[in-house]
């Protein structure tokens, strides 16, 4: 709708600026411009949900204390030696091969002299950084491993969780300060897949 108005001056009518738009065009358009803001906010929740798991989460969503995931691990023989992390903290009988001072862990009973139970970094296939103990143990009954990188399938049962951990990923190097929880447990039944 359009109001139309004489300019006093010429005597000629005039079109008024105030050009209102019809009930149903502005409704539309309210309705269109509602709907993009809301389209644009659902995409970008979906999309900070995702940054944000992948950078505070250690692992995937299945992954919680009592869970009992089938994994696949990368490694090279020589992670045995290599791979190590500090921490004073113990879960359910398993630590880190060092303490958070950086100094080697010093047994104080039957169970912490077991060399199954020291936590160590690994990653999975996915690049899921997570602490595991008994691996090691676990392909011993294999025979000599591969002398490249391997992948290996093994049972995981996760314990606890570790935050203030330090990784070490090559022997008598630094450790590097860790900031995200990362799943501990025990590594059973891994097997070198054929």
């Amino acid at each position: 709708m359009i109001n139309d108005e004489i300019n006093p001056d010429q005597n000629v009518p005039v079109r008024s600026p105030v050009a209102a738009r019809p009930q149903g065009e502005l409704d539309l358009l309210i309705r269109v411009t509602l709907a993009l803001f809301a389209i644009g906010l659902a995409v970008w929740l979906l999309l900070a949900g995702a940054a944000y798991r992948r950078e505070y989460s250690g692992t995937g969503a299945a992954w919680h204390r009592g869970a009992n995931n089938f994994i696949e691990i990368t490694l090279v023989r020589e992670d045995h030696v290599n791979l190590s992390c500090a921490s004073d903290a113990t879960i359910q009988g398993l630590h880190c091969g060092f303490r958070a001072d950086r100094r080697p862990w010093q047994a104080s009973g039957q169970d912490d002299t077991d060399e199954a139970r020291v936590l160590r970094p690994y990653n999975t296939i996915n690049g899921e950084l997570f602490l595991g103990a008994g691996l090691w143990d676990s392909l011993a009954q294999h025979g000599p491993l591969p002398s490249g990188r391997f992948t290996v399938n093994c049972d995981f049962e996760i314990v606890g969780a570790l935050r203030s951990v330090a990784l070490s990923w090559k022997r008598n190097s630094k450790f590097d300060a860790n900031d995200r929880n990362l799943a501990a447990g025990m590594l059973r039944n891994c097997e070198i897949p054929q």
